[in-house]
């Protein structure tokens, strides 16, 4: 099919495919399929059908192959997807550690740069080669519900990367061993090539003996091994991105596994007389892991007499290592329209979700933030700030208090952030000179409850909270109107009686009730009928009033597109880490308001569904998706 054929309808037409490929076999398995219609997918959004084209390739092996007109459509499809992600260069990523080695004269002299970069491994360019932790069979991850490196890889590459891996195990008989490494193209990869290793895999809770601990080491071996037959790059480089081999659901201990990898490598490149690879970047996916590299790394040159005692080679920190300027993403063809649109627009909405908390590390899914601030609640079963939503085990009120005051000063002390700056630096462009509301040329409509905006500078004038806002608590009775009152009085009193080891209230008094009725009182948060918008109204006021001038301009908009204009000058929608969690009060307005005017634009900013506008949309040139970390999308699209 040419390339004006729509990517929502290669998209369309994948899920055709395997949809009808999975009924032959499920036929096959004699599976009872009558109840259930998988074809609903195909009147589904473009999230959920990326979703299901991911879950289907996944499960669907190697045999029979893929008809070439249908893999068309589904590698179509991916690389849409793919070039809506944020891509890093290596190049900018600056190492933490050199190690020289001198190769025989004075004059001749082998580098390897060590990095570390935190990030999705497949959104990594100027590279040679990207590492897979597989398992024996070499064919991927068959289980859509794991997050594992293996499915990460394989859905962005592409079902050639199957197709490959399943080549190498028939050819050879055997499936591969553990401690090897194998390569193959990249496929749809930003990387020209995949090392496919196959580390050991242990039980939760199991010590590793030191056959585990040899065979991870003979993993980090086998790659470099392969890698040394690899091509350079234009540049003349050889870098090599190696994951965490062997952790996560493979329950190898994360501390001695990046301690197995770091020796392996400095090892691996002192033994040999030469080696053309110039740079290993350790990527990491959790925080935790990019702390224990980053200490490995920066502690290497102390450790130079027990890995090299016959100085065999110079380990010493790079002096690029604190360099500012940090790394540098590539701006994509939807960061440079999005560039645009708002370049030429003269009204600005912002509607922001949890995903913008969580950039500016407010991250309500994040294990270490909770362990960090919230360490008693943990024999509660609860790991995340998310697991409070809707909780109902507690032991006692003062309990439930005191994790709730201290989650609010939490919240009511977290710092100013430099990305608030950024969007703060953005509606200026829209400001106006008058305090009055109904002049405004932007507007800011958010379901987080945190205050950020506020605290980080916003005017609250030109801002509106329908879900709420930690600021105050309320009467869970409702017994009148007015019964709304500020948190902070309540927090500055109790913190004084909050246990430090337990975390508990230790005085009841301080239990926060009601003055008029003498009930209990809750958070002003959107949480059930309970919720008083009173102290909102006023806000929804002026957002409704802020609308009807966005159509007023539309219809303008319209006019000058009437008599041959082309330059774009209506009302853009930045929204911000807004993902499916609560769709009906930013997302799907949003999409409304697009599809009911002709000057709006959607620019959509996240992670996974979070990115993700419906492709017709973009096709229509109204909306645009880019996917990726909120802080680093928005230093592009507000330029310094």
């Amino acid at each position: 099919m040419g390339s004006e054929f729509p990517m929502s309808s290669h998209l369309e037409e994948a899920l055709r495919f395997l949809l009808k490929d999975q009924k032959h076999e499920n036929a096959a398995c004699h599976h009872c399929t009558h109840h259930h219609d998988p074809e609903w997918v195909l009147e589904a959004d473009t999230w959920s059908q990326l979703e299901a084209l991911r879950q289907r390739l996944c499960q669907r092996p190697a045999i029979p192959k893929i008809p070439a007109d249908r893999l068309a459509d589904i590698e179509a499809a991916i690389q849409h997807h793919n070039n809506h992600k944020v891509h890093t260069s290596a190049i900018s990523i600056n190492p933490c550690t050199t190690i020289t080695r001198d190769e025989g004269t004075s004059d001749e002299k082998s580098v390897l740069n060590l990095s570390i970069w935190k990030g999705d491994i497949t959104t990594l360019t100027d590279i040679t080669a990207i590492v897979n932790a597989a398992n024996t069979q070499l064919e991927g991850c068959f289980q859509p519900e794991h997050r594992c490196i293996d499915n990460v890889i394989h859905s962005a590459a592409g079902p050639r990367l199957r197709d490959a891996c399943h080549d190498i195990v028939f050819s050879q008989g055997y499936r591969e061993p553990v401690g090897s490494a194998k390569v193959t193209p990249g496929f749809l990869l930003p990387a020209p090539w995949v090392l496919h290793t196959v580390g050991p895999q242990l039980s939760p809770r199991q010590k590793p003996q030191a056959h585990h601990r040899a065979q991870l080491a003979s993993c980090y071996k086998s790659c470099l091994d392969a890698a040394e037959s690899l091509p350079p790059l234009p540049n003349g480089k050889k870098v090599v991105v190696f994951c965490c081999i062997s952790t996560g659901i493979f329950a190898f201990p994360a501390d001695l596994a990046a301690n197995i990898a770091v020796e392996t490598v400095v090892a691996w490149f002192r033994d040999r007389s030469t080696s053309s690879i110039t740079d290993i970047i350790f990527d990491t996916f959790l925080e935790s892991d990019e702390i224990l590299y980053r200490g490995l790394l920066e502690a290497l040159p102390d450790r130079v007499p027990s890995l090299a005692p016959e100085e065999a080679i110079l380990i010493q920190p790079s002096p690029l290592r604190l360099a500012p300027g940090s790394v540098v993403s590539i701006p994509s063809e939807p960061i440079l329209k999005a560039r645009e649109w708002l370049a030429g627009a003269s009204h600005l909405i912002i509607t922001a979700g949890a995903g913008l908390s969580a950039a500016a590390g407010l991250d309500y899914t994040s294990t270490t933030l909770f362990e960090t601030y919230f360490p008693a609640f943990k024999a509660k079963g609860l790991r995340r700030l998310y697991d409070i939503i809707g909780y109902n085990g507690w032991d006692n009120p003062c309990q439930k208090w005191g994790f709730f005051f201290l989650h609010l000063d939490h919240v009511r002390k977290w710092p100013v952030s430099p990305l608030y700056g950024l969007l703060y630096e953005l509606v200026n462009r829209f400001s106006s000179n008058s305090a009055v509301p109904s002049s405004s040329k932007y507007h800011i409509r958010t379901t987080n409850a945190d205050g950020l905006f506020v605290k980080n500078g916003f005017a609250p004038e030109n801002l509106s909270t329908p879900q709420g806002q930690y600021a105050f608590l309320q009467c869970y009775n409702k017994c009148r109107v007015d019964a709304i009152f500020a948190s902070e009085p309540f927090i500055k009193a109790a913190l004084p009686f909050i246990d430090p080891v337990s975390q508990c209230l230790t005085n009841e008094e301080l239990l926060p009730m009601c003055r008029y009725c003498g009930g209990e009182l809750t958070l002003c948060v959107r949480g059930g009928n309970y919720f008083n918008s009173a102290p909102f109204h006023a806000q929804e006021k002026v957002w409704k009033g802020f609308l009807e001038r966005v159509y007023d301009l539309d219809r303008e908009t319209e006019d000058a597109m009437e008599t041959g204009s082309d330059d774009f000058n209506g009302t853009v929608v930045l929204e911000l880490g807004v993902g499916l969690n609560t769709p009906g009060v930013l997302r799907w307005p949003n999409e409304d308001l697009i599809e009911s005017s002709n000057g709006v634009r959607l620019i959509r900013v996240g992670i996974d569904a979070s990115g993700c506008v419906p492709w017709e949309m973009e096709e229509e040139d109204r909306a645009i998706g880019i996917l990726g970390d909120i802080g680093i999308v928005l230093k592009m699209l507000v330029p310094k």
